[in-house]
């Protein structure tokens, strides 16, 4: 009889068992699914309009904005794809942590030849009596390693929408130089027309034109330069998008106040600063590293106690039935100071991390916001500067209309007015990139569409939980 509740026992046992199932890669399948990714795929209206309801009915968008690009790589990147498994990961030891350790089942028998009952027979178990403690504390650690990917999440996150913001910056200042720096060219080009006859006529000596054409093939190699930014900013943007560089041919998106971010009043870099201060993703992951650590060392210090492990058994024993049932623990002689003095240490240095990583923020955000004042202080110059040589092009017309310039000056008051606005791009380019800086390193969108994206974040990031 108990042959055959043994012989039930572990039918049922395997019954229950996982069956595999093999999910073997396809690189080429991978690949050719890449390639032909594009932002007018209907499945990324769903996962847009998941994220902002708000976005037009029309699609695909005749122009994106920053925050339905945002919502795409949130959705697309693959490093994000890649923290989010790691998050299930993470979910996963939770179920490993919870679970009570199976038992060892030995199975005996013996033969004596010359013994009236010659058989024994024998089984018996192995249990791990672990305390509720030590399971609370395992499971605890855990939670807070599941807590710890999320927030590893979240933090790739916003190094996404930082590369999609530089990109897209880079993007757009390429874009506006490119066609600032086609206007001239063609002043230059009337300006070389112009010296050429002045040299042919003796007015003029022949260093006036080298100057000038020397000044056309400087624009010629500026633009190849800016080609070259353009086609870099393109790629940078499409792989922050988890998309092909080619999947942005065409495309056209719009930042109105690209290199004219308004200002920020105080009292909204004051509630930014002191999030970024206390709750920074990254800063979280150090926290809950430091509450991991004083989790392990309350593990080593319940450790010191013994674990006591059950074995009862039945025998058959040549024709007597054995009932045993031992007891075994390890002794704890050395009250298991080792651990818990590596876990000491442990929990120390995490803190200093934590504290280390708190005076960073801290100071990366002064050098932030200090940094955006000086770029926004050279882009109102540049702006002046800009203004005056404009009053300078206009005086330069009224006189040639009056007669009293050739028009030489005015072809030459055309260029420098040129020339000023594309220090102004410049400028404005350099206020940008310190607002997303500024921006990146309180990871909070401080202007633009982004900040109705960022009120949703928990549901941005599909998978971080709460």
């Amino acid at each position: 009889m108990w042959r055959l509740c043994a012989l039930i026992s572990l039918v049922g046992a395997f019954a229950g068992c996982v069956q595999y199932h093999a999910a073997p890669l396809k690189p080429q399948d991978s690949a050719d699914e890449f390639a032909a990714r594009r932002l007018t795929e209907v499945r990324l209206r769903a996962e847009i309009l998941r994220l902002m309801p708000q976005t037009a009915a029309a699609w695909p968008p005749r122009e994106w904005d920053r925050a339905e690009l945002l919502a795409v790589a949130l959705t697309q990147n693959p490093q994000l794809a890649v923290a989010r498994a790691e998050v299930q990961a993470a979910l996963s030891h939770e179920i490993t942590a919870a679970e009570a350790p199976n038992p060892d089942l030995t199975l005996q028998s013996e033969y004596a030849r010359h013994d009236s009952h010659p058989w024994l027979y024998g089984v018996s178990l192995n249990w791990l009596l672990r305390s509720p403690e030590r399971r609370r504390l395992e499971s605890g650690i855990a939670r807070l390693d599941t807590g710890n990917a999320r927030l590893q999440l979240m933090d790739q996150a916003w190094a996404v929408r930082s590369a999609l913001a530089a990109a897209l910056s880079d993007w757009e200042r390429g874009r506006r130089s490119l066609g600032l720096l086609a206007r001239l060219a063609a002043a230059q080009d009337r300006l070389v027309a112009l010296e050429e006859r002045r040299v042919h006529a003796g007015e003029d000596a022949p260093s006036e034109l080298l100057t000038s054409e020397q000044a056309r093939i400087q624009i010629e190699q500026q633009n190849a330069e800016l080609r070259e930014v353009v086609d870099a900013a393109q790629a940078a943007a499409a792989r922050a998008l988890g998309l092909p560089p080619q999947a942005l041919d065409g495309v056209t998106f719009t930042w109105p106040d690209w290199g004219e971010p308004p200002p920020v009043d105080e009292d909204t870099r004051r509630a930014t600063r002191e999030q970024a201060l206390l709750s920074r993703a990254d800063l979280g992951q150090a926290m809950a590293a430091y509450a991991s650590a004083e989790a392990r060392l309350q593990l080593s210090v319940a450790r010191q106690y013994p674990q006591f492990v059950l074995s009862p058994g039945y025998y058959w024993d040549h024709g007597i039935a054995k009932f045993p049932f031992d007891v075994s623990f390890t002794l704890p002689l050395n009250r298991n100071k080792g651990e818990i003095a590596e876990a000491r240490a442990g929990r120390e240095l995490a803190g200093q991390r934590m504290l280390a990583l708190q005076a960073d923020i801290y100071g990366a955000i002064v050098a932030a916001e200090r940094a955006e004042h000086i770029a926004r202080a050279s882009a109102d110059a540049a702006q002046r500067q800009l203004e005056a040589v404009r009053r300078q092009k206009q005086t330069a017309d009224l006189s040639f209309s009056l007669g009293a310039a050739d028009a030489e000056d005015q072809v030459v008051a055309e260029i420098l007015a040129m020339r000023a606005e594309l220090e102004l791009v410049q400028r404005r380019a350099q206020l940008q990139s310190s607002r997303n800086n500024l921006e990146d390193v309180l990871h909070a969108p401080l202007s633009g569409p982004e900040l109705a994206l960022a009120k949703s974040m928990s549901s941005i990031v599909a998978g971080a939980g709460s």
